[in-house]
């Protein structure tokens, strides 16, 4: 064990000497792997990044919640047929949903005014297409809404149609940049409203991009509805009891199948999401760039391995005497297998750890000059990359190895 322990480290020495002494060559021998490497700590950093800001942000509106929709929450492209002439859901479906599933905590339907509103303002302050959405009082809690400023609307207030309305964090900023919203009026789409508050800023998306539930107008549900009556497709954001997630989301399907009448062998006709199966689609999307990423990555490492084997025989080739002479002093053939193969890993693994580096600086530097930038390289990218460029020498440096072991010392020493 010893012996072996000792002719490792001795290979490593001579490997790294070999490499010392042609190091721009050894250089341009490894700049495919160092590409290849840099593409997946890149990749892998952005797109991690990215997902945990997409996780943060479902997360917000609450673990257990439970979101009923007609369309998809996650489109990979246009949406098919079926998918458009699905029917709207109703709001007598959340109501049937609150009385008739146990696991059901809260229930929050709401109604959109579209976003073809022109514009809202306040005196001078004008904001183009605000998103005007009717929601019932219990949204506050079930989308886990924080009250910055003022309050939130009441039934009464709600079942009066009262014209007064909560903006999101952004809303409030773009039309009264040096505050005092509450108790002020503005108007939207013609209509106008008191504010009677203003909602806790929620986390900002991907790359520093404003988080959409910023930009609301929540105004009470009958307002909305008496305002738009032809806007009839709903959005049900429901909350499950704690740990009852599974069953709530079960009860509403069944109930939801009976009422939309929907046969035993057809798919749902509508969309059931919650914060783990939102970040499921998402992961589906982040799966399939990273394919892309592999295979790029990948030829990065095939054309760098191709490289490091025509280095090595040319190495190998160049050492032919060296060979020999270390044959004729005992060498084995194993020995001399193992001190080419030891060196091609060692050229390779130089280039991954190079690759590490420099994409990981790269990322830092991009992190500073944008700071909403996501950047976090997961451990398993550093571990593939740097895994995959050693064991690209591994593979790619055996031939040439191979050679090398299998040289006759006779004719090595008379090789000139």
């Amino acid at each position: 064990m010893r012996a072996i322990l000792v002719t490792s480290v001795e290979n490593v020495r001579l490997a790294f000497d070999t490499l010392l002494a042609n190091r721009f060559r050894s250089f341009l021998t490894v700049l495919g792997i160092f590409i290849g490497v840099l593409i997946v700590v890149a990749v892998a950093a952005v797109l991690n990044g990215f997902r945990q800001t997409v996780v943060d942000q479902v997360e917000q509106f609450g673990t257990s919640n439970i979101y009923v929709s007609r369309l998809p929450f996650v489109n990979l492209g246009p949406p098919t047929r079926e998918v458009r002439l699905r029917k709207p859901l109703r709001l007598a479906d959340a109501w049937a949903i609150a009385d008739f599933c146990p696991s059901v905590e809260g229930v929050s339907p709401g109604i959109s005014a579209g976003t073809s509103l022109s514009r809202a303002s306040h005196g001078a302050e004008v904001l183009d297409g605000p998103r005007l959405r009717g929601v019932f009082p219990s949204d506050a809690e079930v989308a886990n809404r924080i009250v910055e400023d003022g309050r939130f609307f009441t039934e009464q207030e709600n079942r009066h149609a009262a014209p007064v309305v909560v903006l999101g964090a952004s809303a409030a900023s773009a039309l009264f940049p040096r505050g005092g919203a509450v108790g002020s009026t503005v108007r939207v789409d013609g209509h106008q409203l008191t504010v009677i508050g203003t909602l806790q800023k929620r986390r900002e998306g991907p790359f520093g991009r404003e988080n959409e539930e910023d930009g609301l107008f929540l105004a009470p549900y009958q307002t909305i509805h008496n305002w738009y009556p032809a806007r009839d497709d709903h959005f049900i954001a429901v909350r499950a009891r704690v740990g009852m997630v599974a069953e709530a989301k079960e009860e509403i399907s069944e109930l939801l199948r009976r009422r939309r009448k929907v046969r035993w062998d057809e798919p749902d006709n509508f969309e059931l999401g919650t914060a783990d199966s939102i970040i499921a689609s998402f992961d589906a999307i982040v799966f399939a760039t990273m394919a892309v990423m592999f295979l790029l990555s990948t030829i990065g490492f095939l054309v760098g391995g191709v490289g490091v084997m025509n280095i090595m025989l040319v190495s190998v080739r160049e050492r032919t005497r060296e060979i020999g002479l270390r044959k004729a002093l005992g060498a084995r053939p194993g020995v001399i297998l193992g001190q080419f193969l030891l060196e091609a890993m060692v050229l390779c693994a130089l280039g991954g750890l190079l690759g590490l580096l420099v994409g990981e600086g790269l990322l830092q530097l991009a992190s500073l000059a944008v700071p909403g930038l996501p950047v976090a390289t997961p451990m398993w990218a550093r571990v593939f990359a740097f895994g995959g460029s050693a064991s690209v020498g591994l593979f790619f440096g055996l031939w040439p190895a191979w050679q090398a072991a299998r040289l006759d010392p006779i004719e090595a020493l008379r090789y000139e």
